[in-house]
């Protein structure tokens, strides 16, 4: 009997405390202290609270395993971490906030407002957060193939003849603060060679366009290298710089590009010279076939009352001609022992 009187109390004990966990009141009390707002610099000193809440000394230790918080976004979950210290509820961000690693990295999303949803029992309450992103990056180069352990690196060609913007590769000279939430960047000539590149180029101070303002003759330089330094405009007026090298021609240099041709232009372009060489062929035999037809003509005999002195002289010899012949076959054919005989015959 005893025995079973103990088992009873063992479990009625263990039961009020269970029930005693989230007590309403405590809970509620505890949801109301919680602050509605918080900021957070991305250079906030590590674990040290945001946020610190006192429960009641006797309530404490039986409902703080019942307290859950959330982070929105997920991304800043490993951020922060809660800690109970007697009947202190403190939550800690133990990872510093970095607003451009974010972006960059993580989600590709400006994070400037996150919100902790804090939970006890049946009650809940959100605290809104900001981040404030501050000046720690300096202007970074866009269009370049460099990395962040070399200088950027930009070239152009150009010709002595021309003056105008130079277009540069492997993209336009441009950059832009390291920082989200960033400063304007503005441009200039840190350094150059040879000497008096000046004379030469100008940059762009807003847009990073550099010129050529004059043409080079055969005696000028004809390479040059220019240290390019974009600022951001801040108190703190960080500044990174890239490198342009530019080549003088004699003309402009010739870039050859593998170009893939479209099938049905090929297409079209076949049956035009196969027209057109069609064309030409008939064209030909028809000149060629008239001009033969317009030199062979069939022979007129003259009317002896109209010939001429001229025609009377061409009888004469045309007669000659078949004189000789008739003579010579005549000769010919008695050496070969043939008789000639009378045409009357």
């Amino acid at each position: 009997m005893n025995y079973y009187s103990s088992v009873g109390m063992i479990i009625l004990l263990q039961y009020v405390l269970t029930q005693s966990i989230a007590d309403p009141k405590d809970c509620s009390s505890f949801i109301h202290h919680l602050p509605k707002n918080i900021t957070i610099r991305e250079s906030s000193p590590l674990n040290i609270s945001i946020i610190e809440i006192r429960l009641n000394a006797t309530a404490a230790p039986s409902f703080i395993n019942d307290i859950y918080y959330y982070i929105h976004p997920d991304c800043l979950s490993n951020h922060f971490k809660s800690v109970q210290e007697g009947n202190k509820w403190s939550l800690f961000l133990q990872k510093a906030i970095d607003v451009e690693y974010i972006y960059l990295v993580e989600n590709k999303f400006v994070l400037k407002d996150f919100q902790i949803e804090i939970k006890c029992g049946s009650y809940d309450s959100i605290v809104n957060g900001t981040v404030i992103d501050e000046d720690d990056n300096g202007p970074i180069f866009a269009n370049t193939k460099s990395t962040n352990c070399t200088i950027s690196g930009y070239s152009a060609n150009s010709y002595r003849e021309y003056t105008g913007q130079l277009e540069t590769s492997p993209g336009g000279i441009e950059a832009a603060d390291g920082d989200v939430t960033g400063n304007n960047v503005t441009y200039s000539f840190l350094y150059g060679e040879p000497f008096g590149f000046k004379d030469y180029f100008i940059i762009n101070p807003q847009h990073g366009h550099v010129n050529k303002t004059r043409e080079i003759t055969e005696e000028d330089p004809h390479n040059f290298m220019m240290i390019i330094q974009a600022t951001e405009n801040s108190t703190l007026g960080r500044t990174k710089i890239a490198v342009l090298e530019v080549g003088v021609y004699e003309n402009i240099p010739v870039v050859f590009s593998q170009v893939e041709a479209n099938q049905a232009v090929l297409l079209v372009l076949q049956v035009l010279s196969g027209i057109i060489i069609m064309v030409f062929t008939f064209a030909f035999a028809y000149i060629v076939h008239h001009r033969i037809k317009k030199h062979v003509v069939s022979p007129k005999i003259p009317d002896s009352v109209n010939t001429s002195k001229f025609d009377s002289m061409e009888a004469v010899t045309e007669d000659s001609f078949i004189l000789e012949n008739t003579i010579v076959l005549t000769e010919s054919n008695q050496i070969n022992g043939g008789t000639i005989k009378n045409s009357k015959e």
